[in-house]
């Protein structure tokens, strides 16, 4: 018979599963990262549309990016949301809240879940006691406490200009040397009187804190623990300077081992807050319960002038229900615990329920929220009344909250993506309506093209015609040849220093002569060749070795094969720059054409200016891009050719008489063997080595032919292909301001910056539908 899972085992169960959540969340991170960069890059494109000097009063009213702000706000908000739900569905304990008003026990409850003691967590009676959010989290180790303190500036933002601002002050101190020194109003209206007071009491407490303004963490014994965590008693008030340190302290961290039993992954935010009148007290509060815990303990306790659910505890509850955020119902979020205390009145305890259950329960029990009750001072009242069955409840509903969240943060997202797809809408018809064409002469703008076409053509034919003579059989690659020889040399090198032992590796000055370099190779496989009995694993692996090493010595040619690649980009894009004006030029905005500096980043942009257009040129645009997918590497064009010169580095070879396989060699194991078998291997990878480049030079036009083909193929495509005629029409119509500056006045659709636009548009459309290049869900390139 299966076994019931227990509610320690369920929620355990629940923590591992949500990390499933997470790589939802980080997806829907990555496409709403993407979608704000290209908002903002769209926003730039905008704002230099509407700065350029032709820019209509109409245009540059479409402009403005007001639409565009208001969505980055949107997104940022929605990226903060989905920021806090992978924060928790991270974490590895599940987080219970504890709040309340003063005198309800809160404190005390919480040294029974704990098993901390007032040092710990202090308690009072009669004014508040807790003045610092405190997480606590069940360890079977020893009790340990750490605090994060406060910055100088952390301080003065977060916990000094919050005052000034509700007592209508009208700045604020920036160093701590003004906040000492700051004269305070005697008198402020009565309301704010006691907002006055507290931001006086911490500038005369700053002598016991301002030391600890550091930041950082830091260790803290526990039984010194109060002072940072807890108000000043009113024994210490009375005496007339109390300390003040906990103002230093952002937030404290404990780790106990609890006294109860399924306890191991809980963990209890000490909430202070509710019913204080702190600056923003109530708010900041809210602001550590949201997607910081998982559900909420609000303390009530059956008190005489308490017994009811009052005016208070209604505040306190409206800014729980605004705390659960994207959680559907306040009452898998919040628990009611009411803290009945031994000996006290069971008229109170009922009056009290009674009130809950009409108040915040609509008349029925348990309607809308779980009221619990226990004795908070007494352990094993807190472990069997409140622990058990709220472990209980949460095992259930903790999962409905997880897809609650999924659920809203997908509502939001898809919100967010209407309205940014909206907008793009909005904005691309805006600029269809307002794109003029400011008529050119036809005569005048079909003569530039049919003259761009033939300048470029001129200029691709010198470069066809170089690579052509390079290519002939009588020219060869001098710069070739000399990095095969290159190469060729230090191979000899390589192999006359013991065939790459260890010293042979080294710098030849640095290493022993080549009969020391022989004796330590024919040592060491000397010991190999008595292991194995035998000559032949030896001998076959050297070979092997040798055989690698020789075809990666001469792949060194590739650093000389990828400069040819690169003067061949910038070749062509020198003789494209010097007909396109202003065309590859920060979006037509410079004052003049400037030579292109990196040939394959010019062409590289001029394709995306060619797609981009408002007349797009694919024909062109495809020519520009096999003209970049040009490869030149050894390993491509000519290990395949040499590949035979490497056969006689093999231990076996086919005897041309017999057909048959049979060893080059065989040895006795012997120094003299080893030495014979030295002499051999050798002599094999000389022969190898020099065939090799042989071969190598014998193909030294190749080269040549390969960067031939490929610019002749481009030169081709981009001046006598179908298309190309209709493409260079389409160009100078899309582009005509950019290739003829000054030519043709006006900004109308065929400005690059209507073109930038436009793209940034199309950017922004497959970012927010997750199918901009690099997104999980969408292309791959």
């Amino acid at each position: 018979m299966t076994s019931v899972p227990s509610a320690e085992e369920r929620v355990d169960a629940l923590l591992e599963s949500r990390r499933k959540l997470l790589g939802v969340i980080d997806a829907e991170r990555h496409r709403w990262r993407a979608t704000s960069a290209g908002i903002e890059e769209l926003g730039d494109k905008l704002a230099r549309l509407r700065d350029h000097p032709d820019a209509s009063e109409q245009l540059k009213a479409v402009l403005t990016g007001a639409g565009l702000r208001a969505l980055q706000a949107r997104i940022s908000e929605l990226l903060d949301l989905q920021g806090h739900a992978a924060a928790r569905f991270s974490r590895t304990t599940v987080n219970l809240g504890v709040s309340g008003q003063a005198r309800v026990g809160k404190s005390t409850l919480l040294q029974s879940l704990s098993g901390l003691t007032a040092d710990q967590i202090p308690s009072g009676s009669g004014i508040p006691v807790t003045a610092v959010r405190s997480r606590i989290y069940h360890s079977p180790g020893p009790a340990r406490a750490t605090v994060r303190l406060h910055t100088v500036g952390s301080f003065l933002d977060e916990s000094v200009r919050p005052y000034h601002a509700q007592l209508g002050l009208t700045s604020a101190p920036a160093t701590l040397e003004e906040f000492a020194s700051w004269r305070y109003p005697e008198e402020v209206e009565d309301s704010r009187m006691p907002l006055l007071q507290r931001v006086k009491a911490a500038q005369q407490g700053l002598w016991s804190f301002r030391q600890d303004l550091v930041g950082g963490e830091r260790e803290v014994a526990l039984d010194q623990l109060r002072a940072y965590v807890a108000y000043p008693t009113q024994a210490d008030v009375d005496s007339g300077r109390p300390a003040r340190r906990y103002l230093a302290v952002r937030e404290a961290r404990i780790e106990c081992p609890f006294p109860h039993a399924g306890v191991g992954r809980l963990g209890i935010a000490d909430l202070p807050g509710l019913g204080e009148i702190a600056a923003e007290a109530e708010r900041q509060h809210v602001a550590g319960l949201r997607h910081d815990v998982d559900a909420v303990l609000l303390v009530k306790r059956p008190l005489e002038g308490m017994a009811y659910f009052g005016a208070a505890d209604a505040r306190a509850l409206a800014l729980l229900d605004e705390a659960r955020g994207l959680v559907r119902r306040t009452g898998d979020f919040v628990f009611i615990v009411v803290n009945r205390g031994k000996g006290e009145p069971e008229s109170l305890a009922a009056a009290l329920h009674g009130h809950l259950t009409s108040e915040v329960n609509a008349g029925m029990p348990g309607r809308h929220f779980t009221v619990l009750e226990a004795d908070a001072a007494d352990p094993a009242s807190v472990g069997e009344h409140l622990l058990a069955p709220l472990l209980a409840a949460l095992a259930e509903r903790l999962p409905v909250m997880d897809g609650d969240i999924i659920a809203g943060l997908t509502e939001r997202a898809e919100a967010v993506e209407r309205s940014v797809l909206a907008e793009i809408a909005t904005l691309e018809a805006a600029l269809a309506a307002l794109r003029g064409h400011t008529a050119a002469p036809a005569e005048d703008l079909e003569a530039r093209t049919k003259a761009l076409r033939e300048d470029i053509a001129a200029d691709l034919a010198e470069i066809v015609a170089g690579l052509r003579s390079e290519a002939a059989a009588e020219h060869e690659d001098t710069d070739f040849v000399a990095a095969v020889q290159t190469a060729y040399e230090e191979l000899r090198g390589w192999i006359a220093r013991g065939l790459g032992t260890a010293y042979g590796n080294g710098a030849p000055e640095a290493a022993p002569d080549a009969g020391s370099l022989r004796e330590q190779w024919c040592a060491e496989q000397l010991k190999a060749m008595r292991v194995h009995r035998n000559a032949a694993p030896v001998a076959s692996a050297e070979l092997n070795r040798i055989r690698v090493e020789i075809g990666r010595r001469f792949s060194s040619v590739d650093a000389y094969f990828e400069q040819r690649v690169r003067q061949l980009h910038h070749g062509v894009a020198q003789a494209l720059s010097r007909h396109t004006g202003l065309l590859v030029s920060d979006d037509g905005a410079s004052d003049g054409p400037a030579p292109p500096v990196d040939g394959n980043a010019w062409l590289t942009r001029l394709r995306g200016l060619l797609d981009a257009g408002f007349e797009p040129c694919p024909a062109l645009s495809a020519a520009i891009g096999e003209l970049l997918s040009v490869r030149l590497d050894y390993r491509t064009q000519l290990h395949p050719r040499i590949r035979a010169e490497l056969n006689g580095l093999n231990l076996e070879v086919r005897d041309p008489a017999t057909g048959q396989m049979r060893s080059q060699i065989a040895v006795e194991v012997s120094p003299g063997g080893v030495e014979e078998l030295y002499d051999f291997i050798a002599l094999r990878a000389e022969q190898a080595a020099y065939r090799t480049c042989t071969a190598l030079l014998r193909d030294s036009v190749v080269p040549a032919l390969v960067l031939y083909a490929a610019v002749e193929q481009f030169e081709d495509t981009l001046i006598r292909s179908g298309a190309a005629e209709r493409e260079y029409r389409r160009l100078a119509r899309t582009y005509r301001n950019e290739l003829w500056p000054g030519r043709y006045q006006g900004l109308g659709s065929e400005h690059a910056r209507f073109a930038a636009v436009t793209r940034a548009c199309r950017d922004v459309e497959r970012a927010v539908r997750g199918t901009a290049p690099g997104h999980e869900m969408g292309e791959t390139g």
